[in-house]
């Protein structure tokens, strides 16, 4: 019986951090998305809590932040980064998507995560209610990097400042 339960209890933990399509919580359709995503791992979550007034709501599964993002050299030629965390909601998947016509964007969260035009966070459990992946942004220059938003099977466009102000 002990076994069993150490098994259950493994493949519990494995299915929720797989890097399959991003499951419609409702409907269990595959969401479609640009660029080869890849998954942020559970087990690189540093501690979440709920999103303050620095943060604004998308979709009522991920946090992005208001404030303009420092966007400092990143050590690779022509590249910058801004490092931020990303509050998801926990038990909700979610998808991130640069949006195409921001040429040379990559986002990238974990310890250490992937790094991709497409990042997604599968429905990793917590006690707290939100959880927290460090990383952030590397961009070619300081920019409004234009993101899609995928969760709850909706999709909401939003903007994050790197380094410059959006319009």
């Amino acid at each position: 019986m002990r076994i069993f339960a150490v098994v259950a209890i493994g493949v519990l933990l494995t299915a929720g951090c797989r890097s399959e399509p991003i499951k419609d919580d409702k409907s269990g359709a595959s969401s479609s998305s640009a660029g080869k995503p890849t998954a942020v791992d559970c087990a690189h979550d540093i501690g979440g809590r709920p999103p303050d007034d620095d943060f604004r709501l998308i979709l009522d599964a991920v946090a992005l932040p208001t404030a303009q993002l420092q966007a400092s050299d990143s050590g690779e030629p022509g590249r910058l980064f801004a490092k931020t965390g990303l509050l998801v909601r926990a038990g909700t998947a979610v998808e991130l998507t640069v949006d195409p016509s921001a040429r040379g964007v990559t986002i990238g969260w974990g310890s250490p995560g992937p790094e991709g035009t497409t990042i997604r966070v599968p429905a990793c459990p917590n006690v707290n209610g939100w959880l927290a992946f460090a990383g952030g942004y590397h961009v070619p220059q300081p920019m409004c990097v234009p993101l899609i938003v995928r969760a709850n099977g909706s999709e909401q466009r939003a903007e994050v400042r790197v380094g410059a102000d959006c319009d």
